[in-house]
């Protein structure tokens, strides 16, 4: 009889065991989801983004603008940056060699336009780097509408 209760006892103890190691287990690997996205989170905060332009994304403008200046969350590196302009039709415009506005982390890449602007939309493509050698890119509109 004691052998029997023994047994029965420890049968009954088992699902409570098993329970407590369930839990434990997905709360391990909830915690560890949890862990990778914060952590991709925070390498996410180190690559450079597009903070600002001139002309911002969307305006429109009654008068050509003389440059196109981005500003990024971190200093780009020149050489591996490009900045594009065209029509809405595909035309490239012509644009100056890209220079920093100046030396400091917060400086903006400045893109003189050369060629003349009819009224229209236009699209800004732009690509960057910063030190962490991680690529970034997009695409920027704008509308010139001269005021009559």
């Amino acid at each position: 009889m004691r052998d029997s209760q023994h047994i029965v006892g420890r049968t009954a103890a088992a699902p409570r065991v098993a329970r407590k190691s369930i839990v434990r287990r997905t709360a391990l690997a909830l915690a560890s989801v949890a862990l990778c996205i914060g952590i991709a989170g925070g390498f996410a905060r180190f690559h450079t983004h597009l903070k600002r332009s001139t002309p911002s994304d969307g305006a429109t403008l009654g008068a050509p603008p003389k440059a196109l200046e981005l500003w990024f969350t971190q200093k780009p590196e020149l050489a591996a940056t490009s900045i594009m302009l065209s029509t809405a039709d595909g035309a490239t415009v012509s644009l100056a060699p890209l220079a920093l506005s100046d030396a400091s982390d917060t400086a903006a890449v400045v893109a003189s336009v050369r060629g003349t602007l009819a009224p229209g939309s236009y699209r800004i493509r732009w690509r960057t780097m910063a030190r962490d050698g991680h690529p970034a890119r997009g695409t920027l509109t704008f509308t010139l509408s001269p005021s009559r």
